[in-house]
């Protein structure tokens, strides 16, 4: 059998330009399925460990997706803040078991820091590689990535940038100490700069008021303090007859009930009143994640705070499912380009094995006069066969970890490896069949060949 291996491999590498054609057609769909197959294990590990068990997302008014993406994935822009006497309505409602907020507006060379409080860091069960954790404004834990990319390390300090581009106002009137670094753990965290809420609330408060207060004049800024709070005294008596104004409004709409003209005029300005309001960063947060108490929560909360009041109630799973079948429209398009391709190879094998039986008939009569059976011709085909399409495997894996290597954060964890390799075995396993698909026609000939017809000719 070792000779049949031999001279199988003798007449494929004799043909060198037509096996390597052969070959490298058949790796490129290997690759691209791999490179797929990769993909979406990548994205469904990461949606399921980045939800981390969270039931709901509420905040500002907007795109439901945007407001996953930015508050959970941390790949997008925020929709908008949300008040923080609304979000304590959420934080009582009997339904809900417990809340993490989530402020966001700066970054550190293209890091987010997020205002948040040290349950969102038990929520992805982060260890800390050096330091400790947060225990007031302006203390801050970096990821993994963070700490790696910008050299950052337990005491340093830096200052964030407004906004989520690396280039913007930077706050450098106030600084934030490094006390811990976060050992890497393949979720979000990995890319965050953590910190309590009351930072982001210190820094853009400041921001607020900069521009018309000065330092140096005390008495002045107090006097100017004192009345501000009378008119703020007033607003807030304004807006919170406001707010019920508009949750009659709502509750006349949420019954079927039909708004009079003035009625409805009314009900826009206060919405948009409202929502300019929420936008405050220094008196909101940008979004809270919350945990049902029970499954009753799931049914009736998301719909009262979509109806009652002017934020959001998104469920990231429903959200992330609609997400993934978007981009499963595009993976199924590549998925079908590479299965056209790895038909289009297989016919390639066949006509070659085929034409490399028809060019070898007279040896494989030789073979047969030396002692080799009708069983080892065939094996030394399908022999052909399998090694073309396997080398095409191998090839094709090694292309796409290649490609996969320098993709930027796709980093590949243990669970990530073994369950993509299980896949890639399926895929070997279904190339080998291919093989032997590809084989089966000039196998079949030689077995049937005669013998004595052929060496007569």
């Amino acid at each position: 059998m070792l000779t049949i291996v031999k001279i199988a491999l003798a007449k494929l590498f004799h043909k060198t330009y037509n096996s390597a054609l052969s070959v490298l057609l058949f790796a490129i769909g290997v690759a691209l399925i791999s490179l797929i197959i990769k993909t979406e294990t990548f994205l469904n590990n990461q949606i399921k460990t980045n939800l981390a068990g969270i039931d709901l997302i509420v905040g500002a008014k907007g795109s439901p997706l945007q407001l996953i993406l930015s508050s959970v994935l941390h790949i997008d822009a925020p929709t908008g803040n949300i008040p923080l006497d609304e979000v304590q309505k959420v934080q009582k409602n009997p339904l809900v078991k417990h809340t993490i907020p989530i402020a966001l507006g700066d970054n550190h060379k293209g890091f987010r820091i997020v205002g948040t409080h040290t349950d969102y860091l038990q929520l992805y069960s982060c260890e800390l590689q050096k330091g400790h954790l947060f225990s007031k404004p302006l203390e801050a834990v970096i990821g993994a990535n963070v700490s790696e990319k910008t050299d950052l390390k337990s005491g340093d300090t830096f200052t964030g940038v407004h906004g989520f581009m690396d280039a913007g106002h930077s706050h450098d009137d106030f600084s934030y100490t490094v006390t811990g670094v976060l050992k890497k753990s393949g979720n979000v965290t990995d890319n965050l700069i953590l910190t309590p809420v009351e930072s982001v609330w210190m820094v853009h408060g400041h921001n607020q008021t900069e521009d018309s207060d000065h330092k140096e004049e005390t008495h002045a800024h107090d006097e100017e303090s004192s009345h501000r709070h009378h008119q703020n005294h007033q607003h807030h008596e304004s807006h919170t007859h406001d707010d019920e104004t508009l949750e009659h409004l709502n509750h006349k709409i949420s019954h079927g009930e039909e708004l009079t003209e003035e009625e409805t005029k009314l009900f826009s300005e206060l919405k948009g009143t409202l929502v300019i309001d929420n936008t405050k960063p220094a008196e909101a947060v940008t979004a809270l994640l919350v945990f049902y108490k029970n499954p009753q929560a799931a049914v009736s909360l998301p719909r009262a705070i979509n109806e009652n009041t002017s934020m959001q109630a998104a469920s990231p799973v429903i959200e992330m499912n609609r997400l993934i079948s978007m981009l499963g429209m595009g993976l199924d398009t590549l998925r079908l380009l590479a299965w056209i391709i790895i038909i289009i190879s297989t016919i390639n094998i066949f006509i070659y094995l085929l034409n490399l039986f028809n060019q070898s008939i007279y040896e494989i009569a030789i073979l047969r006069l030396a002692g080799a059976t009708r069983l080892k011709v065939v094996a030394l085909l399908y022999f052909q066969g399998v090694f073309l399409a396997v080398s095409g495997w191998l090839i094709g894996i090694i292309v796409s970890y290649s490609i996969w290597a320098y993709l930027p954060q796709f980093e590949l964890g243990s669970f990530f490896v073994h369950e993509v390799f299980y896949k890639e075995l399926i895929l070997l396993t279904f190339c080998t069949f291919i093989g032997l698909l590809a084989a089966l026609i000039p196998a079949v000939k030689a077995y049937n060949n005669n013998l004595h017809f052929t060496l007569s000719r």
